[in-house]
């Protein structure tokens, strides 16, 4: 799936080799990373300090100073347009749920091959919802119980 727009990504990781992996895919891909920084404080600061909000955050969850449960939460009432796609080795049923209760969007393990990972960013900046296969039944369950 082609969007005709460049979706604007943010990548917030506290991992500075896998943020520049991240960015080289996502720019092969033909998507645009305004920033990339490591941890949510830095995140909040780029965002509120520049004309350009992302579509869409990549936000891991075990990060220093501001996590990613507390970013996600602050984002998604602050900038409800931002989508937010959780990216994380944890597949923990508590970790995904509690991310979805922040406000993301989707969620995707790091093991993710970067194809995955397009998808995901595609899905949920036109709306959707993307999880990795190991976390998709529990957000299924999750989403039942929300409606």
């Amino acid at each position: 799936m082609k969007t005709e727009q460049i979706i604007r990504v943010a990548i917030i990781d506290d991992h500075d080799m896998l943020r520049n992996g991240i960015c080289q895919f996502l720019d092969s891909f033909g998507f645009a990373t305004i920033f990339e920084v490591e941890n949510g404080v830095l995140a909040l600061k780029k965002i509120e300090r520049s004309h350009l909000i992302p579509d869409v955050c990549i936000v891991d969850i075990n990060m220093p100073v501001m996590d990613g449960f507390e970013l996600t939460e602050i984002l998604s009432k602050k900038y409800p347009a931002i989508k937010i796609l959780a990216f994380s080795v944890n597949d923990d049923v508590k970790d995904v749920v509690k991310m979805l209760e922040c406000g993301a969007n989707g969620y995707v393990l790091k093991g993710a091959d970067p194809d995955e990972l397009q998808r995901a960013v595609e899905v949920i900046y036109n709306g959707g919802h993307y999880f990795s296969a190991s976390v998709a039944e529990v957000a299924k369950e999750f989403y039942n119980k929300s409606n």
